[in-house]
């Protein structure tokens, strides 16, 4: 048991004392809490963007970060740093930025040939830089160069697409993408509503938890 023996001439100097050890407790106590509930929201949005996407990038996840809290500055902060992510978390029409129309990756297509091991799409293999390549290269996407090239041609539809010849049959095109003049996005990612009841629900427990532990081995 702890004694605190004071009178009326330094009550004032004791209390200010006993005050300044409770505030950095709470301080401390905050800043854990915080931290410890950013974790958990990056844990939550991770496992919810699997449900949510078919992942085949599997780093891209990772990049959901968390600025830890301290007692100086009490706020934690959980970022995706993928401007492109927005739309998925609110929903709404892609439109194309730098062309006439948005180059959509097929599901079943030959992309799969063109993925590193985790999944992401190669960057030389980017709709852009195949185009770049394509308008340079010519020559190097007709049947009969020993390593087939993409290029550019139109589906019947008249739809602009992104084809690479098979290497076994040179008659045989693999499809990488479509070109399409919007994209519905659906929602299906809300990256602040996921935060926010993570942290509704786990930041007054943490809190408590905290502060208990660091009333506890207060010095």
């Amino acid at each position: 048991m702890s004694v605190v023996k004071c009178d009326l001439k330094n009550l004032s100097k004791v209390l200010e004392k006993e005050i300044r050890k409770d505030l950095k407790q709470v301080k401390f106590a905050a800043s854990v809490a915080m931290n410890n509930t950013a974790f958990k929201a990056r844990s939550n949005l991770i496992d919810e963007y699997k449900k949510s996407f078919t992942v085949r990038n599997t780093n891209l996840p990772k990049a959901v970060t968390v600025e830890k809290a301290t007692k100086e500055k009490l706020q934690a902060k959980v970022s995706f740093p993928k401007d492109w992510m927005y739309i998925n978390a609110k929903g709404g029409k892609k439109e194309p930025e730098h062309s006439k129309v948005l180059m959509v990756p097929l599901k079943n297509g030959g992309l799969k040939d063109y993925r590193t091991q985790s999944g992401k799409i190669k960057q030389s293999k980017k709709p852009g830089n195949l185009l770049k390549y394509a308008d340079s290269h010519p020559l190097k996407t007709r049947a009969h160069v020993a390593n087939p090239h993409p290029f550019v041609m139109n589906n019947k539809k008249g739809q602009t697409m992104i084809a690479v010849r098979d290497k076994a049959n040179r008659k045989e095109l693999k499809f990488l993408y479509v070109g399409v003049p919007t994209a519905d996005v659906k929602k299906r990612w809300d990256f602040e509503k996921i935060v926010q009841d993570t942290a509704k629900k786990e930041l007054p427990g943490q809190f408590d938890a905290a502060f208990k532990k660091a009333l506890a081995t207060a010095k």
